[in-house]
Parts: C-alpha cells; structure tokens; sequence
C-alpha cells in the first residue's frame, strides 16, 4: 500500500511539472511570437508619445536635437520589423518633423510674422522630407481610413516648410479634415487660414482665422490677425490693426512688425515718404539690412538715386554674401 501511494504521489508530482512546464512555455511562445507588438507597446504609449511632446517643450535647441535623434533610434526596430503597423510611421513622422523644426526655431505664427522665409539646413530638409514619407505610408497603409487630424497638419507644414507642394494642393488637401475646427490647436488654426487667404480663399480664411485663430489673445494673434488683412488686399482695415498696435503695446519686436508691415503697405500704394518713415521708426528699434533695404527703395521710388545707392552700399560693405542689394545696385 505504501509503494502504490508513493507511486500515486509521484505521478501527480509528474503531472504538476508537466503543466507547469507547458504553461511556461505557452508564456514563453506569446512574448516571442508578439514581442514585436509589447514592445512597440511599451516604447510608444509609455515613453515615446509623451517625450514627443516633453522634448519638444526643451528650449535649448541642441539638447532638443539630441533627445529626439535618441527617440528616432528607439522607433527604428519596431518600423523596420512591422512594416505594415501605421503607428510605427505617424509615430516617426511626428519624431521627424520635430527634427526638422528644430534647425527652424520658430512655430508657424514667427515665420508668417518676420516673414523671414525658410531657410532650411540640408538636415532639416531630409527630416522633413522622412517625416513626409512616414505619414504618407501611414496614410498608404491606412487605405482609406481616417488619419489623425494632427498628424496631418504635421505632413501639411512639413509640405508647406519644404516646398512640396504649394498652398493650393496643401489647402485641398486638408480641407476635408477641418470639418468646424473643433480641437484643433491655435497654431493649426492659424496655419490653415493663411494657407487659405494665400490660397485665394480670403473670406473662409479670414472668417476661420478669427473664430479659431485666438487674434485677441495675445499681441502676436492681433499682429497675426493685421497681416493677414494685409495679405488679403484689406489695406485700410490693416493699417488700423497696426496702428492699433502700435498705440497699445510697448513691445519693441512687436512694434517693428508693426512698423515693417505699414512701411510695405504704404510703398505698395506709392506713399513713399509715409512708407520711408515706418521704417525709419523701425530701423530706431534696432539696426536691420531689412529696414535699410527698404529705406534704400523709397529714395530711389522718390527719385534719389545717389541717397538709394549710399544707403544700398553700406548694407552691401557690412554684407556682400546679400543676394537683394547685389541686384539693387546693379539697378543704379
């Protein structure tokens, strides 16, 4: 009786091992077999969408740069093993246009504003071009469904800062995601007004500019707001948005826009002395090849040629690598 029990106990301690060794192994085969979608799991919800955004509220450039190149690595496995995952690729293009941007410096409403123009670094150039391609393979692999409405004003910008497509072919294409502009940001707002009005459709940009584009706000929506009036033709209604600034805002960076923006206004509409005094009150602000430049132009409109060129001359001597006043002297 006593070896027939042994034996019983042995067999049950047999059996025990034998499910628990299957059990492991069926633990083991489902973390092989989906380690791809754990981890990718773990890498984008719990760490990579919210240092996206972390990352990019880092001031310092160069820091920002690195911490974004070492998120790029983190996504690159997953991407190149899942080919056929549309996460992996918007979550890249978001991780690529912040790149890209980062040699900018500037969000989309100091661009409009300074009128600066992009001047785009080779390596910020192929970010952006990279985030293009992951947000149309996104898209691509999508077939049909809907996209993130973020992810498609990220692939617009990344369009509009590169120069793939113009805002004609960038307004069509957002327009079927903008719906009423319910939770959209302020900047994408903003982004796609002036996309519209710089498209020719002036009134629904402007009417969206000032529903969404937050234009009371702050200084930089009422400067905003002012120049797209400009933009639109709306002169006399854009100089007195300006001048309306001017009176209310002791800002100096926000004044000179003000100043430039009345000073291009004025010479468009051939009131050289009143276009040569705006920037003149803008030059006071601080020097700027932009404000002599300018000054240059209403003394040769007015008809002093010797002014134009001494003026043209020095911007020229403190500046020779400068395209527009090569071309302006030349004029002379």
């Amino acid at each position: 009786m006593y070896y027939r029990y042994k034996s019983k106990k042995k067999d049950r301690r047999i059996l025990k091992y034998f499910f628990l060794i299957l059990i492991l192994s069926s633990i083991i085969y489902g973390g092989y077999h989906y380690r791809n979608q754990l981890m990718f799991w773990k890498i984008s919800h719990n760490r990579i969408v919210a240092e996206i955004t972390s990352v990019s509220q880092i001031s310092d450039p160069l820091l920002r740069h690195e911490k974004l190149k070492k998120l790029k690595e983190d996504l690159s496995l997953y991407k190149q093993e899942n080919d056929m995952e549309p996460e992996a690729y918007t979550l890249s293009g978001r991780i690529d246009y912040n790149l890209g941007i980062t040699g900018v410096n500037n969000d989309f409403s100091d661009i409009y504003l300074n009128e600066t123009g992009i001047n785009l670094t080779d390596e910020s150039r192929g970010y952006l071009i990279d985030a293009i391609k992951n947000i149309s393979k996104a898209a691509a692999l999508l077939d049909g469904g809907e996209m993130d409405v973020n992810d498609m004003f990220i692939l617009s910008q990344a369009y509009y800062l590169t120069g793939y497509y113009n805002n004609d072919e960038i307004y069509t294409m957002l327009r079927e995601y903008i719906k009423d502009g319910e939770g959209l940001s302020v900047e994408n707002a903003r982004f796609f007004a002036v996309v519209c009005i710089t498209g020719g459709n002036i009134e629904e940009g402007l009417n969206f500019l000032q529903a969404k584009g937050g234009v009371e706000d702050s200084v930089k929506g009422k400067l905003l707001w002012a120049k797209a009036l400009r933009d639109s033709l709306k002169f006399t209604e854009s100089i007195i948005a300006f001048q309306k600034i001017l009176k209310t805002t002791e800002d100096a960076a926000s004044q000179r826009i003000a100043y430039l923006n009345l000073g291009k206004i004025y010479y468009g509409q051939h009131l050289y002395r009143e276009s040569m005094d705006q920037f003149t009150a803008a030059l006071a602000l601080g020097d700027s090849e932009e404000c002599r430049i300018w000054i240059g132009k209403n003394y040769f409109a007015l008809g002093q040629k010797e002014k134009a060129k001494e003026v043209w001359t020095e911007v020229f001597n403190a500046n020779n690598a400068n395209e527009e006043v090569k071309k302006l002297l030349g004029m002379i």
